[in-house]
């Protein structure tokens, strides 16, 4: 006993079938007159379009019309519906028609030639609209009285990398939905699900628009957060276009198939994860079978393969606070104990000797090592980089990493020491910081007491807890294939230095351990698993296209959607390679109904490689 049930589908023995039995409906009304032409399925930045004929023979009465009476009867923006038509089943009998396509007229066409007038009728789908839609300005909550729009604002959600959304959900416009936080200090971290919501929710009434929900959204993005994404002025098609590009996502426009409510939806998918839909030729030397067989005709392009593509992801310079013992970065033979000589006010010839006593520098590239400086050899910056691999060169000093309670940088901390190191107070007088140079120059009018003695005495020291850039990246690298192998490999190097930060206290600074109590939590951020991530998502979405085939079926297929996964059954040829190549995966990336020629057009995409 057995409880499989085997289905198959029915012979046609017959070489003729009937042509695609289709309506036309504007604004809720059946139309007679107009015909499809052609209909297109397809993703960015196309999307779908139909394009419609007159047919003035379709009047009743059979009354010609003049071209400009026809076009007048079709209003610019009016609503486009096309349904395929068949005959419904108990309890409701009758003809019953599952919607095609929809959108509304966008363009219209009239023509005066020898074949006589000529109207044709363009109209697209929901993407027209969102095309017209400018993303600018923040909604921002206000915790008392809901949110407010500022259209200053730029629309930027996590800008290099800190948090600005705000920590719930707010309504509004009948829609709960993330919003910008005032204060950036107080937000969270927006992830692309809230993004898209965001985008949707903002600038869509939820009467225009099918839209999947929150939850969704967090699936397919896997809950990935935002890294420095600015849409300020684009277009909310081209705003959705560059979340979903990120993330490895793709959507398109279809027609909704309830009754009620917005006519159309849009769905979020991945290419070739969709449902398997079959293409089917059959060998050579049988009778032909329209059932066994929908491929008329078949174009392919094959690509150079088997290639490893490898994926360099790059973030910014590392950046690393250390406190740092400064050296004499002047000429000892210009050294004098006549105060007065020292002071731009009191020595006209101030210039001659304005590094004496003032200039400390760290001496990175060894440019005090010798004559008549002496000061040894260039700084080591190995332990505070952590690698060996660095140039030495001139830097400068950036602001400390540590911060106060209020959360802002202590900025350059510098100290001084009267004697000769064992004992360290901060220096409260002015001091510049070097631009070309990591050092400082005191720059008070005259120098304090203390610290000329001290000169004098040749005790006088100084040290400086700040940051400074490294020449290493933060990086990754993700691999679609062998790279140590015989298969050449493809390198591209993806650099996105505002979205992915690496900032390190490190042992060096006098701040590392943390314990002063009066200090807060330090600016130290460590992007390299987001970096990862980003990366690997690239890396599925761009993976290795190596054939790209254009098949036209025989007679109009209606039902084949983008993304749709491409197999063939057992008895068809193997075409698409679904049974010789295991590893890869083909899916339909446009389909064009064509309805004067009774055939449907698709573009399939073979790509090889495993979800990384």
């Amino acid at each position: 006993m057995c409880n499989r049930v085997d289905f198959y589908q029915s012979a046609a023995s017959r070489l003729a079938l009937p042509a695609a039995s289709v309506s036309v409906e504007v604004d809720g009304s059946l139309s007679a007159v107009l015909e499809p032409v052609e209909i297109v399925r397809s993703g960015w930045p196309e999307f779908g379009w139909a394009r419609l004929a007159c047919n003035p023979a379709a009047y009743a009465g059979g009354r010609l019309r003049a071209v400009e009476e026809i076009a007048g009867e079709f209003a610019m923006g009016a609503s486009v519906r096309i349904e395929h038509y068949y005959n419904g089943t108990a309890p409701r009998p009758g003809v019953s028609g599952l919607p095609i396509f929809c959108g509304h007229v966008e363009r219209i066409e009239t023509t005066l030639g020898p074949e006589g007038p000529l109207v044709e009728i363009t109209a697209r789908d929901f993407s027209a609209h969102l095309e017209r839609i400018t993303v600018y300005g923040r909604r921002v909550a206000r915790a008392e009285d809901g949110t407010v729009f500022l259209a200053g604002l730029d629309t930027v959600f996590n800008p290099d990398g800190l948090p600005n959304a705000y920590p719930v959900p707010v309504r509004h416009g009948g829609r709960s939905y993330t919003v910008f936080c005032a204060d950036d200090s107080g937000g969270r971290p927006w992830r692309y699900a809230e993004v898209i919501d965001y985008l949707l929710g903002e600038y869509l009434s939820g009467r225009q628009l099918q839209r999947p929900s929150l939850e969704r959204l967090e699936a397919l993005t896997e809950g990935l957060v935002v890294r420095d994404l600015d849409v300020t002025g684009l277009s909310v098609l081209e705003a959705l276009h560059r979340c979903c590009e990120r993330l490895g996502l793709r959507f398109k426009l279809v027609p909704a198939l309830v009754p009620t409510g917005p006519a159309e939806a849009m769905v979020f998918y991945r290419a070739g994860a969709g449902r398997a839909v079959e293409l089917n030729c059959q060998p050579a030397g049988r009778q032909l079978s329209i059932s066994g067989t929908n491929v008329a005709q078949l174009h392919s392009r094959r690509s150079f393969q088997p290639v490893t593509h490898k994926y360099i992801g790059q973030g910014d310079f590392k950046v690393f606070e250390a406190t740092f013992d400064l050296v004499k970065a002047w000429d000892p033979n210009l050294e004098d104990t006549v105060y007065d000589t020292f002071s731009p006010s009191t020595n006209p010839h101030f210039y001659r000797v304005k590094d004496v006593y003032r200039k400390w520098c760290l001496n990175e590239a060894g440019d005090y090592a010798g004559q008549p400086y002496n000061q040894g050899d260039a700084f080591d910056f190995s332990k505070i980089f952590g690698t060996e691999d660095y140039a030495p060169r001139r830097r400068r000093f950036r602001p400390a990493l540590t911060a106060d309670k209020q959360g802002k940088s202590l900025g350059y901390f510098l100290e001084v020491s009267y004697d000769g190191g064992d004992n360290w107070w901060q220096y409260l007088h002015a001091f510049n910081i070097l631009l070309d140079e990591c050092g400082v120059w005191l720059s008070s009018d005259r120098l304090d007491m203390n610290t000329w003695v001290a000169a004098l005495k040749g005790l006088l020291k100084f040290r400086i807890t700040a940051s400074v850039v490294g020449d290493e990246r933060l990086w990754c690298t993700v691999a679609d294939g062998p790279v140590n192998s015989t298969a050449p490999v493809i390198e591209q190097v993806i650099t996105l230095p505002r979205r992915f930060k690496y900032r390190k206290v490190s042992s060096n600074s006098i701040f590392a351990n943390g314990s002063d109590e009066g200090l807060g939590a330090a600016d130290q951020v460590d992007d390299t698993e987001a970096l990862y991530e980003y990366i690997r998502h690239v890396a599925n979405a761009s993976g290795r296209v190596i054939e790209t085939i254009d098949v036209q079926t025989p007679f109009v297929l209606l039902n084949y959607e983008l993304g749709d996964r491409v197999v063939a059954s057992p008895e068809s040829r193997d075409l698409f390679s679904t049974r010789t190549d295991n590893r890869s995966v083909s899916w339909i990336e446009r389909v064009r109904m064509d309805f004067r020629e009774q055939r449907t057009d698709l573009r399939i995409i073979r790509r090889r490689g495993r979800r990384l």
